[in-house]
């Protein structure tokens, strides 16, 4: 093979390398500045949106979780039975079915007084575990 196309193709092949590296480069500066303008646009709709909304606004909304959770728990089972207002409970009972498998029915019955769920206890625990995670873990000297 003679040394002239020896050196063309040694060339062409440097000479593609270095465009190649070139336009990766290029593509890299590219990605980054786009990367970067939508890093200030997310940046700048979260400022526009905390402009809008208050700080105040979901420490309030927290607040009136904690006290109708506190209601439901505390006030709620001496208060409503006064009122009389029916509550009603679903349950499951099973018929059983000579011919074939038993089957399950659901009834609604009715009781006297306010209902505390399980679901109630475990909100409460919750929202104290919460507020004594967090008074422990205050920085206040």
């Amino acid at each position: 093979m003679p040394m002239e196309l020896l050196s063309l193709i040694g060339g062409s092949a440097a000479g593609f390398l270095f465009r190649f590296l070139a336009q990766k480069s290029q593509d890299q500066k590219e990605m980054f500045q786009q990367l970067m303008a939508a890093n200030r646009q997310t940046t700048d709709n979260q400022d526009k949106a905390a402009q809008r909304v208050g700080i105040d606004v979901g420490r309030c909304v927290r607040q009136l979780i904690v006290l109708s959770v506190l209601f439901a728990t505390f006030l709620a089972p001496f208060v409503l039975p006064f009122f009389g207002v029916p509550t009603f409970v679903e349950v499951d009972a099973t018929q059983t079915n000579l011919l074939g498998p038993d089957l399950l029915k659901k009834y609604f019955v009715e009781i006297n007084g306010y209902l505390f769920t399980s679901e109630n206890r475990q909100i409460l625990l919750s929202i104290v575990g919460f507020y004594f995670g967090s008074a422990a873990a205050s920085n206040k000297s």
